[in-house]
């Protein structure tokens, strides 16, 4: 949402509807798209001139989902839809206009959205209600295949064009909601749900899908902390406008905020060539995304992220990037054909790609605030491998893949060794913590007994006397392929059954362990800036209220001072003595010509009162923090009157 647009004419727009005097920071970007989809649900339920009981159930089930109880905005709902309707807004275009024009357009779409459903939520779509919403979408600048799209979805039709269903998926995907609220994700992840299926989609229905709901659970926390540091932020910012809080801690908080925003958890998929690493990569993602085959393949560093679209990057070693055709990605991220059989490593150290990024919309463990790197085979060219570790130091977890049928030869067990060393920052003696060891190709193996046998070979030398790894769960046995098999062709066999235990056990490390960590972390850093906080109001309001004063030390010590300067302490207390008595008829004059004047001055200083708090959501805290400036305000007026009073009398005598 551009919340730049959000200016004077929508102020007084939000202000009119709901009969509240609002403020600029009144005007949040929920609050924008709930006033927006409040005009267009009561334009639906208003259009064929009669409100059903079902619509009116609909219309507080939409409304309630962006709000809580007891929150100010579930309140200023009820004023919009009173405001709404009697102002008749539904129907001045000039104002929806106004309204929508911070929204974006995947936002736009989510509000049109929620207009069919609420046309059809009577089982069938009103022509007149229809029509209002083509109206509408058409000043929203929505497109009409989009709406298409749309109808189809609430009046359960299967023919649609696929190029505008997956037009209306790219739109609403919930990745592009995180900025305004959990809420409206998961909104947008409801609303993805009832569109009609593209014969694409339909075509891979047997598809299994691997969730990660652990995943999803973190990431929806990690945003709603992102939201809590944005929050403080705009109270430092608020705070910091009136001397309140120091400006260092805008910076303190920026940094927290943006720390928190990039966190990720990084993935490192390594081994010698040839043991599946890709095949595994397109496992966990459930796509045939990585180039795949029986000889050395991965040419370079290949980074798997989360991207609004499909979109490759060539990172190059002099520093230029270059963003290359989707087709192309498996070839560049590739050695050649010739160069891997002919074992023509001097290809490796000329290629000039440092690292190519590869965004995509569909992979389920990406979305979910993970990065995978696909690293380039260990030990097959020096180059290759210090990449490679220099990359382990900066990821949360590394899968080792080892071949069974030729499992932990002696190289990979010295680099298993250096491995567990580089993850423990030096150290020999630990186990490292975060290393998944993994046999591929275990379909390979026919007997159950070979199998045991490869399982207690790997087991004994990672888990044994002296440990690689430590923790649950951290060795397994997978078949890479066959697991991808089973992945798209829809077979829930063994092999999709142990790859789901692996995947399980990788999901429960990166968010109890790492997860946990980051957390605590982030909240830590979070709770010692509010303790900042905390203190500078509190100073601050000590010092309004006349709470910091010098010390019986430091005031001693002043007099001390004096005596010594002028010697003449015995002739002040006569002094002082001597003018009581006028001083104090003095001050009865100076109190009543003060006090003629006092209604006028209050009502000005009352000009500059600020409260955190709105009138509409917060009106008996308002008045609270009012009542306190009132007081404090008039206590200073009154100090000041007796401070200039007992000056001007001592100034005359003396």
């Amino acid at each position: 949402m551009d919340t730049s647009l959000v200016g004077s004419e929508v102020i007084n727009l939000l202000s009119r509807i709901t009969g509240q005097k609002l403020s600029q920071r009144d005007l949040t970007p929920p609050v924008i798209f709930l006033a927006s989809l409040v005009t267009v649900l009561m334009g639906v339920i208003l259009a064929d001139a009669t409100v059903t009981e079902v619509e009116k159930q609909r219309l507080v089930v939409t409304l309630y989902r962006f709000s809580t109880p007891e929150s100010g905005v579930r309140k200023l709902t009820h004023l919009m839809i009173k405001g709404v309707k009697e102002n008749q807004i539904y129907k001045a275009s000039h104002d929806l206009r106004i309204l929508t024009a911070p929204l974006t357009e995947s936002e736009r779409l989510l509000l049109i959205s929620f207009g069919y459903e609420m046309s059809a939520v009577d089982g069938e779509m009103d022509f007149r209600e229809k029509k209002y919403l083509e109206i509408i979408a058409k000043h929203l600048g929505i497109k009409p295949q989009h709406l298409e799209v749309l109808t189809a979805a609430f009046t359960h039709q299967e023919n649609v064009e696929v190029n505008a269903v997956n037009d209306v998926r790219f739109l609403l995907d919930p990745i592009r909601f995180q900025e305004l609220d959990i809420i409206f994700v998961k909104a947008a992840r409801d609303m993805l749900a009832v569109l009609p299926n593209n014969p694409e989609t339909k075509s891979t229905q047997s598809r299994i899908t691997i969730s990660y709901e652990k995943l999803e659970k973190f990431h929806e926390y990690h945003q709603k902390l992102q939201d809590y540091c944005e929050k403080i932020l705009w109270i430092i910012e608020d705070c910091k406008k009136y001397s309140f809080l120091p400006r260092t801690l805008t910076n303190q908080v920026d940094e927290i905020f943006n720390k928190i925003k990039s966190q990720r958890f990084r993935l490192a998929v390594v081994g010698e060539f040839s043991k599946g690493k890709s095949t595994l990569l397109n496992a966990l993602l459930g796509e045939e995304i990585q180039p795949a085959r029986e000889i050395p393949c991965s040419g370079t560093v290949t980074i798997l992220k989360y991207g609004l679209q499909k979109r490759v990057v060539c990172r190059y070693k002099d520093g230029r990037e270059e963003e290359i055709p989707f087709n192309e990605y498996q070839e560049r991220a590739s050695i050649s054909e010739s160069a891997a059989i002919g074992c023509l490593s001097d290809e490796l150290a000329q290629s000039e790609i440092e690292e190519i990024i590869f965004e995509h919309p569909g992979l389920e463990l990406c979305s979910n605030g993970v990065e995978i790197i696909d690293s380039p085979g260990l030990n097959e060219h020096p180059q290759r491998t210090a990449i490679t570790q220099k990359l382990l130091e900066e990821t949360d977890a590394v899968i080792f893949l080892t071949d069974v049928s030729r499992s932990l030869t002696q190289v990979e067990r010295d680099l298993l060794q250096e491995l567990k060393i580089k993850l423990n920052g030096g150290k020999d003696i630990e186990p490292a913590d975060n290393l998944f060891v993994v046999g591929n190709f275990m379909d390979l193996v026919r007997t159950e007994k070979g199998r045991e046998q490869v399982k207690q070979r790997i087991e004994n030398f990672v888990q044994g006397d002296k440990p690689i790894v430590a923790g649950q769960n951290r060795v397994h046995f997978i078949s890479a392929q066959a697991s991808l098999d089973a992945i798209i062709n829809g077979n829930e066999d063994e092999y999709l059954k142990t790859f789901r235990h692996f995947t399980q056990s990788l999901e429960s490390f990166l968010t109890s362990e790492r997860g946990e960590l980051k957390i605590k972390r982030a909240v830590n850093e979070v709770y010692a800036l509010l303790q900042n906080c905390f203190d500078s109001l509190k100073q601050a309001e000590d010092t309004l209220k006349g709470k910091i004063k010098l010390s019986e030390v430091e005031k001693n010590k002043i007099l001390d001072q004096i005596g010594e300067a002028s010697g003449r302490d015995v002739k002040i207390l006569l002094i002082a003595t001597n003018l009581k008595n006028e001083i104090v008829d003095q001050a009865v004059e100076s109190w009543e010509k003060w006090y003629e004047n006092l209604g006028e001055r209050m009502v000005k200083i009352s000009e500059s009162w600020y409260s955190e708090y709105s009138p509409v959501w917060n009106q008996d805290k308002l008045i609270t923090a009012y009542t306190n400036y009132f007081i404090k305000d008039l206590s200073a007026e009154i100090d000041e009157w007796g401070n200039k009073c007992a000056f001007t009398s001592c100034v005359t005598k003396l």
